[in-house]
């Protein structure tokens, strides 16, 4: 006859998973999460400016008035061609005839795409017929955002508005 040795199927030399190791385990899982989630929310925050558009309420409120002048620009059928040519930014204005528009203050805003601390505001020089230039000195390489805004002889209208994104080498 065979002796067989009666023993439990648990050996005391035998890692057990206990509800303590369970506890440490999510924590562990939901702190790596929290700590993720930490860091993406801090370069969030810290690289993107916050609010692009100033008193975005106001501008909300007063949209009936944008779209009028939309409108009226629209009705003037002018067109404009904006690029960067031997360091210098140039803008070309045509009327509806294809006319060049001289005698005009033209201003362009550039603005970085990332930040708002590279932004300018550059007043553009009458060069012939139409066109107007500036130097790009003054702008760093990368994407810039460009609004070139026409004003009238006053300087206290913008009568058209163009924009164009370029790339400064």
């Amino acid at each position: 006859m065979t002796d067989y040795a009666m023993t439990s199927e648990t050996e005391t030399s035998q890692k057990r998973l206990t509800g303590w190791h369970v506890l440490f385990i999510m924590l562990g899982f939901f702190g790596v999460i929290f700590a993720v989630n930490g860091v993406f929310l801090y370069h969030a925050i810290t690289s993107f400016p916050g609010e692009d558009v100033k008193k975005s309420y106001v501008q909300g409120l007063n949209y009936n008035q944008t779209l009028n002048a939309r409108a009226a620009e629209a009705a003037l059928g002018w067109k404009a061609q904006m690029g960067v040519q031997d360091d210098a930014l140039i803008v070309r204005l045509q009327d509806a005839e294809d006319m060049p528009l001289t005698g005009y203050t033209v201003i362009v805003e550039a603005r970085r795409l990332t930040n708002d601390a590279e932004d300018h505001v550059l007043t553009l020089n009458a060069e012939s017929e139409g066109t107007y230039s500036v130097a790009t000195s003054e702008l760093s390489e990368g994407q810039w955002r460009l609004k070139a805004s026409v004003l009238n002889f006053n300087a206290d209208e913008t009568l058209f508005t163009a924009h164009k994104q370029v790339r400064i080498k």
